[in-house]
């Protein structure tokens, strides 16, 4: 009577450590459905990730290829721009149609440092939208120096390019160049008690 019960308690348990083995699969394979979903931004999110940078209004936004088109209706004008589909970071802004209207003269907010002073240069071509190689030669020309860093960003004016320059006696300068116009709106220079090393 003793190997019977012992028999029975062996199958019972078997068939515990086989469904808590089915339950464990099922529940692994319902994580992994759902944390796929989980990586990519909704729509909703993609959106309020383009209006706490830019202000306006979203016309239109597709998901394509892991990517986030905006298209972006601003006093400016009408952007495209591309967000990374699970970051939300904003890949790239290109201008479709500038604003009929007349910008105002550009008073830009200058990042920290000791602002120095750039009088607007002339654009090299009006009527046309200026592309990053050629904001680093306009800033290059304004500082010569090494380009660190190209940053494009959307403003109460417009859109423009931050051009970080190394100038060759180790001196840091900010050079914000109109992305519309070419012109240089300021140079910036860190100071040396911002560098942490």
């Amino acid at each position: 009577m003793r190997i019977n019960k012992a028999g029975r308690y062996k199958n019972r348990y078997t068939a515990l450590l086989i469904l808590a083995a089915i339950l464990l699969l099922a529940y692994a394979g319902y994580r992994v459905l759902t944390d796929e979903s989980a990586g990519e931004l909704t729509p909703e999110q993609a959106s309020a990730a383009v209006l706490q940078e830019y202000p306006g209004s979203i016309e239109k936004l597709v998901l394509q290829s892991g990517q986030y088109v905006a298209e972006l209706q601003t006093a400016q004008g009408r952007y495209q721009l591309k967000l990374d589909g699970s970051t939300g970071e904003i890949v790239s802004i290109v201008l479709l149609e500038a604003a009929a209207t007349a910008r105002p003269t550009p008073q830009p907010s200058a990042p920290s440092g000791t602002a120095g002073s750039a009088a607007p240069s002339a654009s090299p071509t009006p009527g046309r939208i200026v592309g990053e190689a050629e904001a680093v030669r306009l800033a290059q020309q304004e500082v010569p120096g090494e380009v660190d860093d190209v940053d494009t960003e959307i403003g109460e004016f417009g859109v423009f390019y931050l051009v970080e320059i190394k100038t060759p006696d180790d001196r840091e300068a900010i050079v914000q160049v109109d992305a519309i116009t070419g012109s240089i709106l300021s140079v910036t220079w860190e100071d040396e008690d911002d560098d942490p090393s």
